[in-house]
Formats: C-alpha cells, structure tokens, sequence
C-alpha cells in the first residue's frame, strides 16, 4: 500500500510557522486553538531532513487556561495509507519535537526556533533541491513580478490551460506521489477551476505589486510570494460564494522561473 508522510500539528498560545527543510508549511494563531495534518512528502529529501519550528509569540497563560485547550506546541511527523484519512488520535508518529517550557520559566527571547533532524534513505532528486540560489535584488524581482503578473493573467482570463502550462514540474513531481499521473493531476485541477469558474461568476483579487512579499525559502532555491497580510497572491471567490487560493512555490529551473509546488 502506497503510504504518504504527513505532520500531526497542535498548537494553541503561539504564533509561528513550521518548516520542512526550510520550505514553509504553515503559520499559526496566537489566539486560537490550531490543528492540522499537512501532507509533506514533497519536501522531504534523501539523507539528512529537518523539520523545525519559528516562535514568534507567545499568548499570555490566562488565555490559554482552557483545561481542554491548554498551551501547547506539538508538531509530529507521521505515516498513512495514500488517500485514506487517519482517524484522530490514531495517527502513528515517527517522530516529532514539543515545546512544553517549566510554568515558572521566563519565557524565550523571540524569535525562538526549535528543531530536529532525522535521515531518509535513498529516493527522488526534486528540481527545487538543484535550483539556481535567488538574491532577491531589483532585477530579479522584477523578472519574479512579471511571472507572478502572467499567471494572474491566465486566471483572469479564464485560460486554466495556460496556468497550468507554467506548472509541469509540480505536476511531474508531485502526481507520482500521490498515486496519479501528471495527466491525471492536470485533469483534476482543470476540473476544479472549471467549478470555481463557471458561468463566469466567480473574481480573481487583483495582483498589487506592492503587496507582494517575496519570502526566500529552502536555502534561497525557492520564493513563495505572499500579501502583506500573510494571503496566497492567487486568490479570489468561486461561483458559489467560497474563497479559493493557489498558493505557489516558484524556482529558476535552467534559468527559466518554474512553478515547483
């Protein structure tokens, strides 16, 4: 059976953002409970991996002192059967890391990381792990603004073949992964926009290039661009009234910009 690496995510008082071979995975709240269980196999490398944790701030315990919700940071890296959904609380952790501080400590100075490493055994080279290293300088943001402005053009034309063109490395790496083919994961978003756009009712949000922030991951090989107030840049509202996003992880593949995830 075909089985997927995942993170049992918990976390309640802290707001931060959790890594995987530095490539960002998600931020959290500092006001509410938070859960999640984010699929990471795509990020995962042969060899030496580190999953880690950046703190940022801390909720004071009063609001935190929810019996039932108590502060917590934990963050478990696990297994699971492709395409089948792990009962809650049967999850099966390999290893993880939690933060649990004496309640008489002072607390950190924040920013406070936290991390571990594990090996991996042999498997795939991804394209984003040989990617020419970025320097976010005048000219290579602009060149990153231009492709960001090509793939808002596509969705705001409705040209779903187009933006999906820009994607073939996500789509030759990721499909593999997930029991489908490159062609059958082009079909299944197709599919989805297809939904989101029908009858043409639905918006795409406008692309402000100075609400862009550029964010340099994994060692500089890939930017993922986001607005100032933490969104995906490519986002809008469906036909039905729901928000949609598509977040994207670009790297310069053979010198050419390249959607990797």
């Amino acid at each position: 059976m075909s089985t997927v690496d995942y993170l049992n995510v918990s976390i309640h008082g802290y707001a931060c953002e959790v890594f995987v071979n530095r490539a960002p995975i998600l931020r959290t709240p500092v006001d509410v409970p938070y859960t999640a269980i984010p699929s990471v196999s795509e990020w995962l490398v042969s060899g030496d991996n580190e999953i880690a944790v950046r703190i940022d701030a801390i909720a004071p315990p009063a609001a935190t002192a929810d019996p039932l919700s108590p502060r917590r940071l934990i963050v478990q890296r696990c297994v699971g059967p492709l395409g089948e959904i792990v009962p809650a609380g049967e999850d099966q952790p390999i290893d993880g890391l939690t933060y649990a501080p004496a309640p008489d400590d002072p607390g950190p100075t924040l920013p406070l990381r936290i991390a571990y490493e594990f090996r991996l055994p042999p498997g795939p080279t991804w394209a984003w792990q040989t990617a020419a290293i970025l320097s976010l300088d005048a000219s290579t943001t602009a060149e990153l603004l231009m492709f960001l402005d090509a793939l808002h053009a596509d969705l705001a034309l409705g040209d779903i073949p187009g933006l999906l063109s820009r994607q073939r490395i996500k789509f030759a790496e990721l499909a593999p992964l997930y029991g489908m083919t490159p062609e059958s994961a082009r079909a299944g978003l197709l599919q989805q926009f297809t939904e989101l756009s029908k009858d043409g009712a639905w918006t795409v949000e406008p692309l402000r290039p100075d609400d862009v922030v550029l964010h340099l991951c994994c060692d500089g090989r890939v930017v993922e661009p986001r607005t100032r107030d933490d969104q995906p840049v490519l986002r809008g509202q469906a036909a039905d009234g729901n928000a949609w996003s598509l977040p994207v992880f670009i790297s310069r593949i053979d010198g050419m910009f390249e959607v990797v995830r």
